[in-house]
């Protein structure tokens, strides 16, 4: 299945290539590359990465002309086939927003953690200062900071997906967006909304069963 793997990995990362090209990037190169093997199969997707580089990839600028940018992106996946070995499934994913080329200025990260235990694996994480949570935290969490807080942001099957960041980093005029921007966010959010979809039915048949027993039920009562 590897091979398959790395055929779906690649075409995943020209996806999101696409994406972030016609909408708030340009030449930004997004490479597919395996990980070094523990267990199954796992590739990394991001920028700048290589087979002498398979694990850490690089921040780009958010700027759709040859002007200095203004934010940057940290950009990453790793993806792996299902249980079942039939569709490929992000295994974690990390979308971090900077203000500087070298990554040290964080607004804000999305993250993704398919096996996380503590906190809710999608989340949103906030850099910045909060005087109530100054207020609420206890005495063991005195001097805890708001980037330490993990903000749910719809679990595992209803997460944010890059087109849901894209439009907030142009909305909140964080980054500007190439002309029709909107109609490829539009496409991108209605494609990944209808992957999750298929995946819920495939993991509920049983509801999936009983709501088209109450829909044909339906349809003869009229």
């Amino acid at each position: 299945m590897t091979s398959d793997l790395s055929q779906e990995a690649r075409s995943f990362a020209q996806q999101i290539q696409n994406t972030l090209n016609k909408t708030i990037c340009q030449h930004v190169r997004m490479i597919a590359v395996q990980r070094p093997a523990q267990g199954r199969p796992v590739f990394t997707i991001g920028a700048g990465l290589s087979r002498t580089n398979p694990t850490q990839p690089k921040g780009f600028p958010l700027g759709i002309t040859n002007k200095k940018a203004r934010s940057w992106m940290s950009l990453s996946y790793q993806v792996r086939m299902d249980d079942e070995d039939r569709y490929l499934a992000v295994h974690s994913s990390f979308c971090g927003i900077f203000a500087d080329e070298d990554l040290g200025a964080c607004l804000c990260h999305f993250d993704f953690e398919r096996e996380k235990e503590h906190y809710t694996g999608a989340h949103l994480q906030i850099h910045g200062t909060s005087p109530a949570l100054e207020k609420l935290n206890r005495d063991g969490d005195i001097g805890r900071p708001l980037d330490k807080l993990h903000f749910p942001v719809g679990g595992k099957r209803f997460r944010p997906c890059i087109e849901d960041i894209i439009e907030f980093l142009v909305a909140e005029r964080l980054a500007d967006g190439r002309e029709g921007w909107q109609q490829v966010v539009e496409e991108g959010r209605d494609r990944f909304q209808r992957k999750q979809l298929r995946a819920a039915m495939r993991r509920n048949t049983d509801l999936v069963d009983q709501w088209t027993r109450d829909q044909e039920r339906g349809t003869r009562d009229e």
